[in-house]
């Protein structure tokens, strides 16, 4: 195995067992969240597999930050859209035709959609964002995120701490190489 590979699991590793990995957690879905493109699953998956206990910690704050940037994005679409959130959505690479999807289902399903969407693929700033420009109320918006985003990060910590014995003794299998 390329040594590239034993050095970024020894760092990822490290990074695990910091005090410095539950924060990075909360604040990376922060801003994934709200304006930021990118996984939201990219810390909580690794470092739920170096550092099994702490699992449920990076769930929780991975809800938390979350739910946040969700908020943060809520607003973009409902006091800033044409200014901000539809120029955001367009600048990370939305197009004007899954906006008008994303829109239309917002208005037919409101809360189901936003809670089924943290399921999906489906770009979470796309719905917040959505969500705020065609005005779904705050606390139903937030109620719904923070329901379908802890049911994801549940769902993650429960595979990772059912999982990660396997996956972190392939891991340093491959690290010792």
């Amino acid at each position: 195995m390329p040594r590239s590979w034993s050095a970024a699991w020894a760092a990822v590793e490290r990074f695990a067992h910091a005090r410095g990995a539950i924060p990075a957690t909360f604040a990376w879905n922060l801003a994934q969240g709200a304006v930021v493109p990118g996984p939201s699953d990219l810390l909580i998956i690794p470092l739920g597999i170096a550092d099994p206990p702490r699992a449920w910690y990076l769930a929780i704050a991975a809800t938390a930050g979350s739910v946040l940037g969700g908020m943060i994005a809520w607003w973009l679409g409902a006091a800033a859209f044409e200014t901000i959130g539809r120029p955001l959505l367009l600048t990370i690479g939305v197009s004007p035709a899954t906006l008008a999807r994303a829109m239309s289902l917002m208005q037919e399903y409101g809360w189901l959609f936003v809670a089924g969407s943290t399921l999906t693929p489906i770009s979470a700033k796309v719905v917040c964002i959505a969500a705020g420009a065609t005005g779904m109320p705050l606390g139903a918006f937030a109620g719904a995120l923070a329901l379908g985003r802890s049911l994801r990060y549940s769902l993650i910590a429960i595979l990772v701490r059912e999982t990660s014995g396997p996956l972190h003794r392939f891991a340093q299998r491959l690290h010792r190489r």
